[in-house]
């Protein structure tokens, strides 16, 4: 007999167990307000970024000053970052069909890894950049450079704070908000270069800070597109134990035996789960579908899950390599 659960996980606060331990845990979720007001805040700092360019732009052309016009370029690369993740968002938000079964939310997850290359490059070539410098340092006309970070810092604060809610849970805001993190540093970098060279002369503090941030800007695009690589490899659910997970589905009254589970992340705080739960008699179903329902979307947090209960192990010979208790008997 085979019963499959499909249940949406019920938004709000949740009291979850991981490992045994519980607390209380407030779903942010993908509903209608939550993607509205990340889709605000991608609007904000991609117009606040993007106005800023250009009037930066124009700052440095007016003055001939090459750091300016250098760092304007460095702000356009924040403005293409908000907007590879706005475009990410709206396609995330596509519903379902018969082709995309799961629909597109996956958008936001490829969008953020794009959004990762992209600031692992700026990342490179600033440490280059740097590094060249270093061996030759150059004056630099302190007055542009310290009109242009002001401007920077101003708008670059605003769409920190707008970003900042949203880029806690979604890798898509995430690779957004550090775009325009490496901008605000790089406009404050900007201003300890003024007063540095404009009191003491001392021309190599330029590259030596920008390539310190460079290397923390690497490590920030590291983990961005590590994250997304994971969850586009259908890996388990990161901070979700999956040995306790089953142990609570064991535990569950006439559950014999619980078989090729499997968890991952669909997108960014939308954990799936599936399994096969074996038990000794139909009559016994509907009750243990009722109470794993609720541990798995109540206690575990999982937004979608699909359990086929059986009678009989039911197992199709030949998927033994998408078994993950085949080849792990110790663990689960």
């Amino acid at each position: 007999m085979r019963i499959e659960l499909l249940s949406r996980q019920k938004r709000g606060q949740q009291r979850q167990s991981l490992g045994g331990r519980s607390y209380v845990q407030h779903a942010m979720g993908h509903g209608p307000a939550h993607d509205a007001e990340n889709d605000r805040a991608l609007k904000i700092s991609g117009w606040l970024t993007g106005v800023y360019f250009i009037i930066e732009l124009a700052i440095g052309l007016a003055t001939g000053s090459i750091a300016v016009i250098s760092d304007a370029f460095h702000t356009f690369s924040a403005v293409g970052g908000v907007i590879l993740a706005w475009v990410a968002a709206r396609v995330a938000r596509r519903p379902a069909n018969l082709e995309h079964t799961f629909g597109y939310a996956r958008a936001e997850i490829i969008g953020a890894m794009l959004n990762g290359f992209f600031l692992l490059a700026m990342a490179l070539l600033v440490i280059v950049m740097g590094l060249m410098r270093l061996s030759a340092p150059i004056d630099l006309p302190t007055t542009p450079m310290l009109l242009a970070a002001a401007g920077g810092i101003t708008t670059e604060v605003i769409s920190l704070a707008v970003l900042f809610r949203g880029q806690k849970d979604n890798l898509n805001m995430k690779g957004a908000f550090w775009h325009v993190i490496q901008t605000f540093i790089g406009s404050v970098l900007i201003v300890i270069t003024a007063l540095v060279i404009q009191f003491t002369g001392f021309l190599a503090i330029d590259p030596i800070l920008g390539t310190a941030f460079g290397v923390v800007l690497l490590l920030a695009s590291i983990s961005i597109i590590r994250e997304s690589f994971t969850i586009l490899m259908e890996a388990s659910p990161r901070g979700v134990d999956i040995g306790a997970v089953v142990e609570s589905l064991r535990a569950i009254w006439d559950v014999e035996d619980v078989h090729h589970v499997h968890a991952w992340v669909l997108t960014s705080n939308r954990n799936v789960f599936s399994a096969h739960l074996r038990v000794n008699d139909n009559d016994a179903a509907q009750p243990v579908l009722k109470k794993a329902h609720k541990a798995l979307r109540e206690d575990h947090g999982f937004y979608f899950s699909t359990l086929q209960i059986e009678t009989a192990c039911l197992d199709e010979e030949g998927a033994e390599a998408i078994d993950p208790q085949t080849h792990q008997q110790g663990d689960l």
